[in-house]
């Protein structure tokens, strides 16, 4: 971070630059208050849902312009539901903080992030986070490179790919952190030629530390269980397996291994049913 501060902002809304040195650059493009960073105009829109929408934009001089993500949220309807709590860019920024200092995890780096109220009620909120060079979604990665689980499963370079994200949720959950959304496109895969291959963890604006033991555990069937909804297809039964023990730190499977493994596929099945989608 190169001096984070809070920018003067009408009152209800806060606006927090985490690299003051971006300030020209975003100026530039036309990023100057609160209101530029949550407008609609924006474009090349790569993902969303009902409230949110994220849209890449490309920041910076002539040819060393990089591409940002500007990932907006905005609430509507019942807005008292919304009331009191921290806005999902603020959580977002802090999660990516806890991730990086307190479990040694790759994040993209936050640039701003902001939020703004009318009285107690939420109304919009954003961040904004540079982007990954030369990134891949693991899934997208999965499905280009080993289209078949049964015939690349003893590839070197996807061996060492589940063995990494196996040792980033055991780092995550050793430290009390838990993501609640941990599903393969929200792990990245940047492969820049001037580096080697790492993997980042995204999109967490609904986790955080935990506490209490009964809290922790429910967390942690959530990240595994979101983890398996995509490597059931993707991986071998063997691959699954020796993921899990990796992960556990284990040789081989246990009585609590097996337990959590029971636990993992009744999640998923009330969460597949058609109704709980």
């Amino acid at each position: 971070m190169n001096g984070a501060g809070v920018v003067r902002m009408p009152m209800g809304t806060r606006l927090t630059l985490v690299e003051s040195d971006m300030r020209p650059v975003l100026a530039a493009a036309g990023f100057r208050g609160y209101e530029d960073f949550v407008r609609r105009e924006h474009h090349d829109v790569v993902g969303g849902s009902g409230t949110t929408r994220t849209r890449r934009i490309r920041l910076g001089p002539g040819r060393d312009c990089e591409d940002y993500y500007l990932k907006a949220y905005e609430y509507r309807g019942s807005r008292w539901r919304h009331r009191w709590r921290t806005d999902k860019g603020a959580v977002e920024a802090r999660n990516y903080r806890l991730l990086r200092e307190r479990c040694g995890i790759l994040v993209p780096d936050v640039v701003a992030f902001g939020s703004r109220r009318r009285g107690w009620r939420l109304l919009d909120a954003f961040i904004l986070t540079r982007g990954v060079p030369a990134e891949t979604t693991l899934d997208v990665l999965f499905q280009t490179r080993w289209p078949s689980a049964a015939c690349s499963s003893r590839d070197p370079q996807r061996t060492w790919l589940l063995r990494e994200v196996s040792g980033i949720v055991a780092r995550m959950h050793g430290a009390g952190f838990f993501h609640v959304d941990l599903q393969w496109r929200n792990l990245l895969v940047s492969d820049d030629a001037s580096t080697s291959r790492s993997v980042f963890v995204l999109d967490s604006p609904r986790g955080g530390l935990r506490r209490w033991t009964a809290h922790r555990a429910h967390g942690r069937i959530r990240d595994l269980s979101s983890l398996y909804k995509e490597a059931r297809s993707r991986l071998t039964p063997a691959e699954q397996l020796r993921w899990l023990l990796w992960y556990a730190g284990e040789r081989r499977l246990t009585d609590e291994l097996r337990l959590v493994i029971h636990t993992i596929l009744q999640d998923r099945a009330i969460k597949d049913r058609p109704e709980c989608r």
